[in-house]
């Protein structure tokens, strides 16, 4: 038979071509385990000539792998799970495009969940990763260990971004949130400031939080602690919450916002009522994007990498895809204060 041309009338029928590897395999005189050895690269386990038939059928049949049949031979889907905790926050965002460029350099693709600040919405999408077909799995979780351990019960690589977790048996990425928090209000005690607003999502929720807020009390004791839902919140009342903490002390105080976002969302109406002057009242607090920034000239903010964190969470997962990381580590990227 005439494989060019049976080929041919097939592809003129359909308009398309519809090149099968039992195709490449029947003219190159090979089994189809054949094919499969050769295109996912065991050309170990063939001739030189056999590895040459099959190649010489694919260029003449014009054959393009199907991918999904590869990842079945391969037991992989070249698919990594990036579970993020909020993807209103710049961090997040950021922190995902660290780590699709670098698991994109090695034929990766990050696929992104976000638990939008809700442990049983986190749990949810950790069952449904565990479930599907992902080769890992990156978390910025809420979840305790031994609720990430009974949720994803497959076997994967894991790794935690941004989040410190208590005796984790996974690698982790995190900032050094205690150092960083407690230079920013030493600088500021040092200049007469003897009184916090802190201004943070729900404190028990996250341990980097709790890390921030242990820094800031390391130095100053005085602290209100107003805590604002990620979910929802009235902007106007915690407006003026906030106005009505500022008016409520003679004291020097510094507003201290534990994420950019409520750097956005409140502090540009605080300079425009007058409540902010930076020398009986001041804000500081973490910077994602170097946004916030513009607020204010004379501001001084935490200034996060986000996307060198999503990176090296994204190469410590390349290393345990391709078994070259085994133990659990913690690697800081250090955040800058000035």
């Amino acid at each position: 038979m005439n494989w060019g041309k049976a080929m041919e009338k097939k592809t003129q029928k359909h308009g398309k071509s519809v090149v099968k590897m039992r195709d490449v395999a029947a003219l190159a005189n090979v089994s189809i385990a054949t094919v499969s050895r050769y295109l996912n690269g065991n050309l170990d386990r063939m001739s030189a000539d056999t590895a040459d038939r099959v190649a010489d059928a694919i260029d003449k049949l014009n054959y393009v792998p199907n991918s999904a049949a590869r990842q079945m031979v391969k037991k992989s889907s070249g698919l990594v799970a990036v579970v993020a905790g909020n993807i209103d926050d710049f961090f997040s965002t950021e922190m995902f495009k660290g780590i699709n460029a670098m698991l994109e350099s090695k034929g990766y693709i990050g696929v992104l969940f976000d638990s939008n600040s809700d442990l049983d919405r986190e749990k949810h999408l950790m069952q449904i990763v565990s479930n599907q077909y992902f080769d890992g799995a990156i978390l910025q979780p809420y979840n305790t260990v031994q609720v990430i351990r009974e949720t994803i019960k497959r076997p994967m690589p894991i790794v935690m971004a941004d989040r410190e977790i208590e005796q984790s048996p996974w690698p982790q990425v995190v900032t050094n949130n205690y150092e960083v928090a407690r230079q920013a209000t030493q600088y500021y005690k040092d200049k007469g400031f003897k009184r916090v607003i802190m201004i943070t999502s729900s404190l028990s929720m996250a341990a980097n939080r709790r890390d921030r807020y242990y820094g800031i009390q390391s130095v100053i004791n005085n602290i209100d602690v107003l805590e604002v839902s990620e979910k929802s919140y009235n902007h106007k009342k915690v407006l003026e919450q906030l106005t009505t903490l500022i008016n409520g002390s003679q004291e020097d105080t510094l507003i201290f916002a534990l994420k950019e976002r409520w750097l956005t969302e409140f502090i540009p109406r605080l300079f425009y009522m007058g409540l902010i002057d930076n020398d009986h009242v001041a804000v500081t607090g973490f910077s994602d994007t170097g946004t916030a920034q513009y607020i204010d000239a004379k501001t001084k903010l935490i200034a996060q990498n986000p996307y060198l964190i999503g990176a090296s969470s994204g190469e410590i997962m390349l290393n345990m895809l391709e078994g070259k990381h085994r133990d659990p580590e913690k690697i800081v990227v250090p955040a800058k204060f000035g």
